[in-house]
């Protein structure tokens, strides 16, 4: 038998070495061991009662994963459209203890300018920011303030002062118009009206005129002042600023309301006394009085021919006489 060279046979690798550590990163699948006590060929739970508790598993597990996705990536632009605000107005979170303003909602009717000014001051109260500002303005709006809000295009909205110019120019022309100074000299003091009470009706309508002066007031109110303890307290000694005039006011006020009280206790002590007093005597029989006087009566049934005529046809029958005549008046009788 001929010897075969080395070369010439196959080359067989030689097995790879056993890597210690693959028997422990090896898992192990565990064979299910059937519970205690109970058989190989035991009945599965039917489908109808098991398939609920899976697919509302996986709903629970699919939204999960979409918030995980949101917080990594942020939210798709078509779930985003809609909202006219930036991406900088709403990453601020609301506190546990974040309320909503306890205002009246806009319907775009109202003053603008006032109503904005009242949620300025609630929102200074709660200490909202300027984020949060804009998100908690907008659930105050309620009709075409709440359609136009809607129709904005994304991203209008950077910051509550953006959001304050946009209002105020939608909403310009429901803003009150203010009345000229010389609309004060039209409030004038009623008759039997008190001090005080004509003092509130003016300051109303003051606040109405803001760019009215402390001259311009006094003189106005004084102008319309009915003559009285204080008209002639204001023309001994005049005043140039309604500050002072209110302060002096306030004087022939409480004047006027000690004497109205002072009027009314004598009223109800008059009253007391009356009602104290003893009764009067019955009257008498009203059968003893006489008949009270009865007027003659003086309708007639009318004529059918002419009074002169009536008057010749009884005189011709002698029925009546004709007075005498002054000439045959005796003289003593004059």
């Amino acid at each position: 038998m001929r010897d075969v060279p080395v070369a010439a046979l196959p080359r067989v690798a030689p097995p790879p070495e056993a890597d210690p550590l693959d028997d422990e990163d090896e898992e192990e699948i565990p064979v299910p061991v059937p519970p205690a006590g109970r058989r190989h060929n035991a009945p599965l739970p039917e489908p109808q009662k098991v398939l609920p508790q899976w697919l509302a598993r996986r709903e629970h597990l699919q939204k999960d994963l979409q918030d995980m996705k949101y917080q990594i990536e942020g939210a798709p632009e078509d779930e985003r459209r809609g909202i006219p605000f930036t991406e900088t107005v709403m990453p601020d979170e609301l506190s546990l203890n974040c309320r909503t303003p306890a205002i009246i909602e806009y319907d775009g009717a109202a003053d603008p300018l006032e109503y904005l000014s009242r949620f300025e001051n609630a929102a200074l109260l709660h200490r909202y920011t300027d984020e949060i500002k804009c998100r908690v303005f907008i659930t105050t709006f309620v009709g075409a303030a709440q359609q136009w809000f809607n129709q904005l295009p994304v991203g209008t909205i950077g910051s509550f002062q953006e959001f304050r110019s946009l209002f105020l120019h939608q909403f310009a022309s429901s803003r009150k118009v203010r009345k000229m100074e010389l609309s004060l000299f039209v409030v004038r003091h009623k008759e039997d009206e008190p001090l005080k009470e004509y003092l509130q009706r003016f300051n109303t309508a003051a606040l109405e005129v803001p760019a009215a002066t402390q001259e311009l007031k006094a003189s106005a109110f004084s102008q319309r002042l009915l003559d009285g303890d204080f008209f002639k307290s204001l023309s001994k000694k005049s005043v140039s600023k309604f500050d002072t005039l209110l302060a002096r006011a306030a004087k022939y006020i409480n004047m006027e309301e000690a004497q109205a009280a002072k009027k009314d206790s004598r009223g109800e002590k008059c009253k007391e006394v009356r009602e104290d007093a003893p009764s009067k005597k019955p009257r008498a029989d009203l059968k003893d009085r006489k008949p009270p006087f009865q007027r003659i009566n003086t309708m007639y049934t009318p004529l059918t021919v002419p009074i002169t005529q009536a008057f010749m046809a009884v005189e011709e029958k002698g029925l009546i006489t004709r007075p005498r005549s002054w000439r045959h008046t005796p003289t003593s009788q004059i």
